[in-house]
């Protein structure tokens, strides 16, 4: 949602998606160390059967994790130092930042946060089955943890519409910091 507010926005997941794209050194990695059974026919990464694989296996998803982490860390502080050569403010999305030791990247740290059911149910509407999901949650640190850390915190249990809202006030927030600066 505030991607379309602010123009200097990067994102984890969109980067990690690209680190693995084929041929690139991360895709390399992944694939002599997990073998060919993490690919789709066309040799691209299949995201599915890695998951299915490191959500699992804790080791397997460690291994993940010091792959991919790095690079990702390293494209991001790129991104936001070529970023904030053209603005005051940058925005990135993390959902990993925790896990993956980002929060002195950040100067303000939101987290968006939904009870267990919500969650649960949102990833079973995307196609995960329940255990899918309960590992996904379970392996990430504790959303109360998350909480203590964040700056700000937005609870996401309603609609989309009150989530909508909320991102709006947030964006006025930001504005105003940017003004101050």
């Amino acid at each position: 949602l505030l991607r379309k507010e602010f123009k200097y926005f990067t994102g984890a997941d969109e980067i990690a998606h690209r680190i693995v794209e084929k041929g690139c050194p991360a895709y390399k990695k992944l694939v002599k160390i997990f073998g060919r059974t993490i690919l789709a026919e066309d040799l691209s990464l299949d995201r599915k059967a890695l998951a299915a694989l490191i959500f699992k296996d804790k080791n397997k998803r460690i291994i993940l994790e010091k792959i991919t982490h790095p690079e990702i860390i390293r494209t991001m502080k790129r991104e936001i130092s070529k970023f904030k050569k053209k603005s005051r403010i940058v925005l990135f999305e993390a959902p990993l930042l925790f896990e993956a030791g980002m929060e002195d990247m950040a100067d303000i740290i939101l987290v968006v946060a939904s009870d267990k059911k919500n969650q649960i149910k949102r990833f079973m509407k995307k196609g995960y089955s329940r255990t899918e999901t309960i590992s996904r949650i379970r392996s990430q640190i504790p959303l109360s943890r998350k909480i203590k850390k964040a700056d700000i915190v937005i609870y996401n249990n309603g609609s989309l519409k009150q989530l909508k809202q909320e991102a709006e006030k947030l964006a006025l927030f930001i504005r105003s910091i940017a003004k101050g600066i």
